[in-house]
């Protein structure tokens, strides 16, 4: 009798293996599929996703750290002064705002969206331009850019009312 009860617990017992060994095959393809297709420096997210994890800093030492440092203050010296900039809100919101407002992180508003539209009848303009440049929630005060001015900043929230 023990020997009848020890073959089927065998074969139950290698059942479940196999139906495990099924299940986890299925959902490796399942997980495949459902990864998005990327079409190399042309894709938009690919290239934002590179962008936002890409380091901000480097060390370099001996010659090549010298020839970087003359650069970087070359570009400094060229650079056009914070006062100087040009207003633009498209371009400010490109550069800094889009990284959590294109997407939503954190509870972020989307650009153009309803909740974008109901904190502004919430706040007032003044209110979001307000929120921005102190800080609200994860949002740092200016969007983490201590450069940009207050007119900028005012010319981002109103891009992103659009």
């Amino acid at each position: 009798m023990d020997h009848k009860e020890d073959r089927a617990f065998v074969r139950q017992f290698s059942g479940v293996i196999v139906a495990f060994v099924v299940l986890t095959i299925v959902l490796i393809f399942v997980a495949r599929g459902m990864q998005p297709e990327t079409g190399g420096a042309n894709d938009k997210k690919a290239v934002l996703a590179e962008q936002r994890i890409a380091p901000v800093g480097a060390v370099r030492s001996g010659e090549a750290g010298a020839a970087a440092l003359a650069e970087a203050q070359a570009a400094a010296a060229e650079a056009p002064a914070a006062e100087d900039a040009v207003v633009d809100g498209a371009s400010v919101y490109g550069g800094l705002c889009m990284a959590c407002h294109e997407t939503g992180v954190s509870d972020a508003p989307i650009r153009g969206s309803e909740q974008m539209a109901a904190r502004e009848a919430a706040n007032g303009l003044d209110g979001l331009v307000s929120n921005a440049i102190n800080g609200l929630n994860v949002m740092p005060p200016r969007g983490g850019n201590p450069a940009l001015t207050d007119e900028q900043i005012r010319a981002a929230v109103e891009y992103m009312l659009q």
